[in-house]
């Protein structure tokens, strides 16, 4: 119910920003996975077993102990299609938040430009390409889909269908966010800090503008933007910059985020205005010469902006 009434809440009112969501939708029962216990205290947990109101004592696999001299806050139990998994979050007044006090300079900085044909590619050189879980796993979910919209399977039969997709996505999810764990860490262990956009991932997968001339619609390009709303969430870039904004602040490492205006079509050299489409992946400079691949000028153009070495 709680739930219920911050969704209308943030619908009617106003958010601090002065922004207001969507209308709630009706969502059935099965789509609520999370029952939060939000008084969870340190005597619930007795040995490998945990104590939830009117649940009673439910064994459970630690993954890791609670460290001394932390509180449970809150405790959450989370239905997925593997089993159900405890969340306890935990509190230390006595742990200060540690603001990494590094001064940027060009030796001790680096900068990444981010996108869906590479990752990221760095102010280094180096480029990680995605990996593209899902675009590699099409086929099972393809031929799964096909098996469940088959009409003379039983429900039974679908049932187990249904769970075997939502097995496939869950790996896919996994295997996805352990890498880029994996790489956030090796990009957080070459610099003392790091500079990225500021980017806005949710207006880069926004719908196009339905366009309509006398009364009749016309193509607005959506079926292209389909394919690449796809590979935005297939690479989770999104994903990505929460992760590495999780690894630098437990590392110590300091995060600038840059305005991403104009970054693409600046020569990093000159900082004459190059101008260029999305299917322009290499940048050439009529006035300096600069001859690069495109976001890796972009990144040298990010570090740049980031150190406050040129402004645009």
């Amino acid at each position: 119910m709680k739930r219920v009434k911050l969704a209308f809440d943030r619908y009617i009112k106003k958010d601090s920003k002065g922004k207001r969501s969507g209308k709630p939708r009706f969502k059935g029962r099965n789509r609520y996975r999370t029952l939060t216990f939000p008084q969870a205290k340190n005597d619930w947990l007795e040995g490998n077993k945990i104590k939830l109101p009117k649940l009673g004592l439910i064994k459970y696999i630690c993954h890791r102990s609670i460290p001394e001299g932390f509180k449970i806050k809150t405790a959450s139990v989370t239905r997925k299609t593997d089993g159900y998994y405890l969340t306890l979050i935990v509190e230390d007044k006595s742990v200060p938040e540690f603001e990494s006090d590094v001064l940027p300079t060009e030796n001790n900085s680096i900068a990444i430009d981010l996108g869906l044909e590479k990752l990221y590619v760095d102010s280094l050189g180096n480029q990680v390409l995605p990996q593209k879980y899902l675009r590699k796993s099409e086929g099972k979910l393809a031929k799964l889909q096909r098996k469940l919209a088959d009409d003379h399977r039983s429900k039974k039969a679908k049932k187990l269908i249904r769970r075997a997709i939502a097995r496939l996505h869950l790996k896919i999810a996994r295997a996805r966010k352990q890498w880029h764990f994996e790489e956030a860490k090796k990009l957080c262990q070459k610099a003392d800090v790091i500079c990225i956009e500021n980017l806005k991932i949710a207006n880069l997968r926004r719908k196009n503008k339905v366009k309509k001339v006398d009364g009749r619609y016309i193509e607005n390009g959506q079926c292209r933007k389909s394919g690449l709303n796809k590979s935005f969430s297939d690479c989770a870039i999104a994903q990505f910059v929460d992760i590495l904004h999780h690894q630098s602040k437990k590392l110590g490492i300091k995060m600038i985020k840059t305005n991403p205006r104009n970054t693409s079509q600046t020569c990093p050299v000159c900082l004459n205005k190059v101008s260029k489409t999305l299917s322009d992946r290499w940048h050439e400079c009529p006035i300096c010469k600069a001859s690069m691949d495109r976001d890796y000028a972009s990144a040298l153009l990010i570090k740049k902006v980031a150190l406050g070495i040129v402004s645009l």
